[in-house]
């Protein structure tokens, strides 16, 4: 299928099969932009033509309804000549969690917990106007270039509160859903409800976070064999697969997972423990480094290092009274002292810490200067050997933007930002909080560059994601409203 309908849409590549219909990607000749059309496909199946048809025609309303931005935006529905139907919809840009896992393996686990509080937010909106999806999996899931998880297919989703004019939809005997992902209550026969697709949740976050579903049945047995063991077994607890995985995202799997759906979390309480493991480390850089040391990996036998000595109490606890004075400067130089002393290269990895605390602390005593060639320094020993999504080295790129800004260096500064936020939005995901503060410094450097209604633009957008996503409590709220009213003040008064 190829060519020109509606002498509207362009057919450009097909993109996939589901279980309805086929999905192509197309060009919309009157709007210039590129869009999913979704096709359905009876597979030769006229008998229950009218069925399908139904059920294709509700997938478009439920998905309109629906309304999130994590849901793909239904633009139009429509009949094709030849009487076959379609929707069109928001092309989406990215991959699903599902190819994610082949190519790369488990997830980070701040973007599960990104991917789990989105997912979970689609859903607090989807349940609250009385739609379930039913078949909630990876394959649904697609995951976006600036880290945004946008839910796919509502094929299968069923109203909580019926029409009752609308005719039900699925067959007797006829179970929705995919038995790799489907809760134990739809195994039995059981209607599925809001916390079925909680279960569902839970079992995509447990993938995501070990890298293997809860359940997994030999090639070539019967999809039964994997509905029985969800309805029966009891999966390997997340933290004995992933033991880095924080203890409440572990509990919250395995919760979500419970066979009992009363005892499954609520999706807000997805969303509360999802937030507190996307959040950075609420201590500082200078509490961890002085905090006790994990445990050291083993040198290979004959090639043992010597180890780094570590701050003296006195001069840690020295550095940490200048510090709560404000002395920052007197605190560097005694950091700065104890390296040197040293003579270990800058990438040795147990001095790390210890070499960003002193860029942070020059950065806080305001000698700019030597903190950016401190932060561009390590940042560019660091890179020989990691990748530029390694946390350290971003930490680097960061602290060496802020250094630039405040050096009034604004559009170097505003490069830099610009070309951080696609690497962190990728590593963090789109609606953590770091990525937050990196749009912030973008709107605000836009703004000194003189361009304010780029800037009022941004962060008219950026405001709009942090009151979906932070507590109103948090203070980037009060940030960002402050300048967007200094703005629309320059704007008035130009």
């Amino acid at each position: 299928m190829r060519g020109t309908f509606e002498e509207r849409y362009r057919l450009l590549a097909r993109l996939g099969r589901g279980g309805m219909g086929e999905v192509w990607e197309a060009k919309d000749l009157h709007l210039d932009r590129r869009v999913a059309v979704k096709f359905l496909s009876t597979h030769g199946e006229r008998r229950n033509l009218t069925r399908l048809e139904q059920r294709f025609e509700r997938e478009a309303r439920l998905t309109a309804r629906i309304g999130h931005p994590s849901v793909p935006t239904v633009y139009e529905t429509g009949r094709t000549e030849d009487d076959g139907l379609y929707i069109v919809m928001e092309l989406v840009d990215g991959s699903t969690l599902s190819e994610l896992l082949k190519e790369k393996g488990p997830f980070p686990v701040r973007l599960a917990a990104a991917v789990a509080f989105q997912t979970a937010d689609v859903l607090v909106h989807a349940h609250r106007i009385h739609v379930i999806h039913r078949d909630l999996k990876p394959s649904n899931l697609m995951l976006t270039s600036n880290g945004t998880a946008k839910v796919l297919d509502f094929g299968v989703a069923a109203a909580l509160k019926s029409d009752p004019d609308e005719p039900r939809l699925t067959m007797t005997n006829e179970m929705p859903g995919t038995p790799g992902f489907i809760s134990p209550e739809q195994g039995l026969g059981q209607d599925a409800t809001a916390r079925s697709d909680l279960y569902a949740l839970g079992c995509v976050l447990y993938e995501i976070v070990t890298g293997k579903p809860p359940f997994e049945i030999d090639r070539g047995a019967v999809p039964v064999v994997l509905i029985l063991r969800h309805i029966s077994d009891k999966p390997l607890p997340v933290a004995e697969l992933r033991p880095d995985t924080p203890p409440a995202l572990a509990e919250l799997t395995m919760r979500l997972l419970s066979k009992d759906p009363a005892e499954r979390p609520s999706a807000q309480e997805v969303q509360e423990v999802a937030r507190a493991c996307m959040e950075p480390q609420s201590t500082t850089l200078l509490r961890e480094l002085f905090s006790p040391a994990s445990p050291r990996r083993e040198p290979t036998p004959g090639n043992e290092a010597p180890e780094a000595p570590r701050p003296s109490a006195s001069l840690t606890e020295q550095v940490r009274t200048l510090t709560a004075r404000g002395e920052h400067a007197k605190a560097a130089a005694l950091l700065d002292e104890h390296l040197r002393g040293l003579r270990r290269p800058l990438d040795d990895t147990e001095l790390v810490p210890l070499r960003l605390t002193l860029c942070e602390l020059l950065f806080a005593s305001e000698d700019f200067n030597r903190a950016y060639d401190a932060y561009f320094a390590l940042g560019g020993a660091l890179r020989r050997g990691r990748p530029k999504t390694d946390r350290d080295v971003l930490a680097c790129r960061v602290g060496a933007a802020h250094c630039l800004a405040e050096l009034g260096r604004t559009p170097e500064a505003l490069h830099e930002f610009e070309a951080l936020l696609p690497v962190q939005q990728h590593v963090f995901g789109a609606v953590d909080r770091i990525v937050f503060d990196t749009r912030y410094e973008i709107a605000s450097l836009t703004a000194r560059g003189g361009h304010t209604e780029a800037a009022r633009d941004q962060l008219g957008a950026l405001i709009a994601d942090q009151q979906r996503i932070l507590p109103a409590s948090d203070k980037r709220h009060v940030r960002a409203e402050g300048l967007l009213v200094r703005l629309d003040r320059l704007i008035k008064s130009a």
